[in-house]
């Protein structure tokens, strides 16, 4: 909300000043949020009227989509504010199925409010004079005239005392430097002091995007793990007006997250939420507190430096549905990414996920390598266009240029610059481990997908992605174990079964092998996973269903719905053949995989699933043609 009206308000021991955006108590200042005044403000100037929901939120978030649950927790914000509670003062109706009135008697003032109290209390002995009887009017003229006096000189004097406390700098300020203490770890088994490290790493690199903010580096903070100290002890030392604390709770698959801003110029706290996700949403979660945050820090932000930060957190967002490798989850990444550019058309970092989302939406068979290698490319480069130094747009080029343009030099080259540019970026190690694997550089391949790993520990795709070349380099035992550990904490990460699959199945384990493929085709209806379920199928001998999966993959690929229709990946198809042991079949779609320049055939000179056909000469040859042998 962006007019003012400079309009006040009084309702029970309450007033709003609006100008100011304050919510004072008698005399003392009531913190609230901003899009909990906003709502506030907005229902006061309806003033026993219902608002809509969906007005309300067009109200309070402009131009922004939000879920209702947005609404309903700052609602609940507000009323613990004013102190509402099922014994006590009521002010905030809830209309089901419609919206929220706010029910309490309001006194409204503006500019001129003073003249109009006065005003008011003027007309006091005259209405008071109609309701008494003729034979009294004379005798109560005088107290009455007092009383309209004494009213007007509270009035003026508790304007005047408002005035001149507001002036003295009782209005809040904004925060314009802040630390980020370690976040505490409350979990029962004490095995989750990463995710404490992790989620405060994140709000410092979150919070050093806004505007006018000094925050004190996380090398800084670290020296404070561990200790018990006072905020107030903190702010002293690094000189900061603002501390961030919080607590995490691990059970299972569930993290909870208690997060509380603190002003140490009057020690209290500004602002406190507690948050319950599972750790799939991990990243998620991580926006919202970012954005809790920036909202309560009062920061005045000019035009450009808002739709910067908008910009910032549609890219955080993009990022998480990314990380999801779902065919929903990579559309959705698009559509944030492209919101992000929309806000701010020279955000790089944003062009840079358009072209990782392109990237996976051909790995996981949602489009063609010709359909989404194009555009990858196209927005790769656009985005170093704009920055050079890029790591992001580096890491997503050198991806193409191994799968795509199959130049094995240029690609190590940009995977070697991203690193260069940015050390810390996971991604840039998980996919320079693909392509070191790819080559046979397995020593290389296992320590930059550690690394990797160990970056980004709560990225469970990252994390299972050290499965995958513990797989292709015959370290099967430790990729089960791997893919095992992400499992536990998230059943529903599908790279991780599928790579536990693979795993099984060089052991001879099939039934394993089925199993996992089986659950990785229902949590991600791949065409990918289903291939891989046929080769199984296959290899441990039950031909009819292997039959029955290649004949599933042709209905996926000529499907007359678009939206049910999928890639198929011919190397995948080749591996099934593989496995039935027909050689003819198998080099047939090995050779239209080389054609369509398939993403997976930069793995055929390590993947142990054709391990069989290397004494072939045509597998030679295909090595040769493909680029990955001299």
């Amino acid at each position: 909300m962006s007019e003012q009206t400079g309009d006040s308000y009084e309702f029970g021991r309450f007033r709003v000043k609006s100008d100011e955006r304050l919510l004072l108590r008698g005399e003392d200042l009531v913190p609230l949020t901003p899009k909990a005044f906003d709502i506030l403000l907005t229902l006061l100037e309806n003033d026993g009227r219902i608002v809509n929901k969906d007005d309300l939120m067009k109200k309070v978030w402009p131009n922004t989509f939000v879920e209702e649950g947005n609404l309903t927790q700052n609602v609940s914000l507000l009323r613990k504010a004013l102190g509402e509670s099922a014994n006590g003062p009521q002010f905030i109706e809830t209309v089901p199925r419609r919206g929220y009135r706010f029910v309490a008697p309001v006194n409204r003032g503006g500019e001129n409010g003073k003249d109009r109290l006065i005003e008011s209390a003027a007309r006091l002995p005259t209405n008071a004079q109609q309701t008494q009887p003729s034979t009294t009017r004379r005798s109560r003229r005088l107290p009455a005239v007092a009383l309209t006096l004494a009213i007007v000189l509270v009035a003026v004097a508790g304007i005047a005392y408002l005035s001149a406390r507001n002036k003295a700098g009782a209005s809040p300020s904004a925060i314009q430097s802040i630390a980020v203490l370690p976040f505490v770890d409350d979990s029962v088994d004490g095995d989750a002091e990463y995710l404490d490290d992790e989620i405060a790493a994140s709000l410092v690199n979150s919070l050093t995007k806004l505007p006018k903010l000094r925050v004190v580096p996380r090398s800084v903070m670290v020296t404070y793990k561990g200790r018990n100290v006072d905020p107030r002890q903190v702010g002293q030392e690094l000189n900061v007006r603002a501390v961030v604390t919080g607590r995490v709770h691990r059970r299972g698959d569930t993290i909870s997250i208690q997060a509380d801003l603190i002003d140490l110029d009057s020690v209290s706290q500004i602002w406190g939420q507690h948050y319950e996700r599972r750790l799939s949403e991990i990243l998620l979660v991580q926006e919202e507190i970012s954005r809790d945050i920036f909202e309560n820090l009062r920061l005045k932000l000019n035009v450009e430096e808002q739709k910067q930060l908008e910009a910032y957190r549609l890219y955080l967002k993009g990022r998480n549905a990314w990380n999801k490798r779902t065919r929903e989850g990579m559309q959705q990444g698009i559509d944030f990414f492209q919101q992000a550019i929309n806000a701010d058309p020279n955000y790089a970092a944003a062009f840079a996920g358009l072209a990782d989302c392109y990237n996976m939406q051909v790995i996981y068979g949602v489009n063609s390598p010709l359909e989404g290698f194009p555009k990858a490319k196209a927005a790769a480069v656009k985005a170093l266009e704009m920055d050079e130094t890029l790591a992001e747009a580096h890491t997503s080029l050198a991806f193409i240029k191994f799968r795509w343009d199959r130049d094995r030099v240029e690609a190590e080259r940009e995977f070697l610059l991203a690193i260069k540019h940015k050390a810390t970026y996971a991604p840039a190690h998980q996919w320079y481990s693909s392509y070191l694997v790819a080559l046979e550089r397995f020593d290389e391949a296992i320590a930059e997908a550690r690394r990797s790993a160990e970056l980004e520990p709560l990225s469970f795709t990252g994390s299972s992605h050290l499965g995958w070349i513990l797989y292709l380099s015959g370290h099967n035992d430790e990729a089960i174990a791997q893919c095992t550990k992400i499992l536990n904490l998230d059943p529903n990460s599908f790279p991780a079964r599928r790579y536990l699959g693979l795993a099984y199945e060089q052991k001879g384990m099939y039934a394993q092998a089925i199993d996992e493929f089986q659950k990785g085709v229902k949590i991600s209806g791949s065409p990918l996973m289903l291939a891989l379920l046929g080769h199984a199928y296959a290899a441990s001998g039950k031909t009819k269903e292997a039959r029955q999966v290649l004949s599933d993959l042709h209905d996926l690929s000529d499907s007359r719905e678009a939206e049910s229709r999928r890639y198929v990946s011919p190397y995948t198809v080749a591996a099934i053949y593989a496995g039935l042991g027909d050689k003819d079949q198998t080099f047939k779609w090995l050779e239209q995989a080389n054609e369509e320049r398939d993403v997976w055939l930069m793995n055929l000179k390590v993947d142990p699933v054709f391990a069989k056909l290397r004494s072939d000469r045509r597998f030679q040859d295909l090595l040769t043609r493909a680029g990955l042998r001299p």
